[in-house]
């Protein structure tokens, strides 16, 4: 966990190209940039002999980058020295390669800065691109030493080392622009697009679950993606689950993974993979748990084992319990709307249980607790003013009970197929909905229980469908819970 910061320098060869069958060959070692976006300052001064400026070309390799791949590079019109380890991205022509002297064949360097993880490769962290003023350059299309034009076309130089600075590898199986020697290539390829895709998509090579408070039982297995696939490199083979989920607001969340034969480890990252915090282990068991405050945005939790297990009793491959809480100063958003029947709502929902009389919100309490529960309904603005009506539901288990006229749960087996309704009215913009006010559970004789909330809403002159939130309201009752 410690970070390490290295220089690694690439130069590009003066040569000629070889040609060779068309196959996919670029090379990547996995490190590789957060968010697949950078911030590059760029502010070159003089002209080539063909008339096109030396920004000009650099821009336009960047665009083409930013225009042909998912890589994203900020342009920011600066002028600084390259090779000042300073966390900026930067370009410009140079003497010497930032206290050596360039090779006779070197014409360019790009000096990458890294940053070691929790999983996965080295995160690119800085890169410079420094240019052998030396060498004899100029800017055109085409065939390399075209007739007219004398000189090494920077534009084709710029895009190779913006490629070194992306993540990718000298690649001499194909022609690319990644090949080691400069030649008629003046462009990106579909190989070295292709290198890009492979080196930024490792998130997209995992299923994705949406992480709902309370408790799941899941699993690892031999089908579940691997570390490798997600971070593309380290050869780190061990199975991940990941489970994806938002806050509005700055929540303190805990997590805990139960399990008797996984040597257990769960991290959290936000949206880009940044790894935010790491499992605080048990001494004596398999299990993990971990805790921290987070900022609103979109976060990830990861489930996963060390490859080789640390504690030999502990393996790779298992049934676990995720127990996931939260405690916040605001109520919790539920997502956009799901619907009964396939149809479409932009509606959005939130919700909060409180013990505190609404100064804080979770979803984990004592029995003795005395509990408000409430929910909102933000309608979908096409309903608003339409007759309507709202369905409250409380999931345990396998059973469903809904909240009645009279703001009663009721049984759904006592009718069968019929979605009790909660009030009719007209739709309005906002819906508030009180599910209960002081409700003691431990005076309805339960000590532990775990309920899902939902709430929806409906139109009168489709009463077939319904509109409710994707993500259930929590509440858990644990003996264990402080009061």
């Amino acid at each position: 966990m410690q970070a390490q910061h290295y220089k690694l320098l690439v130069p590009l060869l003066l040569h000629s190209l070889l040609w060779c069958k068309s196959l996919y060959g670029y090379d990547i070692d996995g490190s590789k940039w957060f968010g697949a976006t950078t911030e590059f300052h760029v502010n070159m001064q003089g002209s080539s002999a063909s008339g096109v400026s030396w920004n000009t070309a650099f821009v336009a390799a960047l665009n083409d980058w930013n225009e042909g791949t998912r890589f994203n590079f900020v342009l920011a019109d600066q002028d600084l020295d390259p090779c000042l380890t300073d966390g900026l991205n930067s370009v410009d022509f140079t003497s010497e390669l930032c206290g050596s002297e360039f090779q006779d064949s070197t014409l360019a360097v790009a000096i990458r800065s890294f940053q070691s993880q929790i999983l996965g490769p080295l995160a690119v962290t800085e890169a410079d691109i420094v240019i052998n003023e030396s060498k004899n350059f100029n800017v055109y299309d085409g065939r390399f030493g075209r007739f007219g034009f004398p000189g090494i076309d920077f534009r084709r130089v710029a895009l190779h080392e913006l490629g070194h600075v992306i993540g990718l590898g000298h690649d001499d199986t194909v022609p690319t622009i990644m090949s080691t020697r400069i030649g008629n290539i003046d462009r990106i390829t579909e190989d070295d697009i292709a290198g890009v895709e492979a080196l930024y998509s490792g998130l997209e090579k995992c299923s994705i679950k949406q992480l709902r408070f309370g408790s799941v039982s899941d699993s690892l297995a031999s089908s579940d993606c691997t570390v490798e696939e997600m971070t593309v490199g380290e050869g780190d083979t061990s199975f991940i689950d990941l489970y994806a989920f938002e806050l509005d607001s700055a929540t303190t969340v805990s997590f805990s993974m139960t399990s008797s034969n996984l040597d257990s480890v769960l991290i959290l990252a936000d949206q880009d993979l940044r790894y935010l915090a790491y499992d605080d282990k048990s001494t004596d068991q398999c299990d993990s748990t971990l805790s921290t405050t987070l900022q609103p945005g979109s976060y990830f939790l990861l489930s996963n084992t060390f490859d080789i297990p640390v504690k030999e009793e502990c393996g790779n491959l298992g049934a676990y319990v995720l127990n996931a809480s939260y405690s916040s100063q605001h109520r919790a958003g539920l997502g956009s709307s799901a619907s009964l029947n396939g149809g479409f709502a932009s509606a959005t929902f939130s919700g909060g249980i409180s013990a505190d009389n609404g100064q804080s919100f979770g979803n984990q309490f004592s029995a003795n607790q005395s509990l408000d529960i409430s929910a909102t309904i933000d309608v979908d603005s096409d309903h608003v003013g339409q007759s309507g009506f709202l369905v409250v539901a409380a999931v345990v288990g396998e059973q469903i009970l809904f909240l009645n006229e009279n703001s009663e749960f009721v049984d759904s087996v006592v009718n069968p197929g019929l979605i009790v309704r909660h009030r009719n009215l007209e739709l309005s913009a906002e819906q508030s909905i009180t599910l209960a006010n002081n409700l003691v559970p431990a005076d309805l004789g339960i000590q532990q229980i775990e309920v899902n909330f939902y709430t929806g809403y409906g139109l009168a002159n489709d009463p077939e469908e319904l509109y409710f939130n994707q993500i259930p309201l929590n509440l858990t009752i644990n003996p264990a819970a402080a009061p």
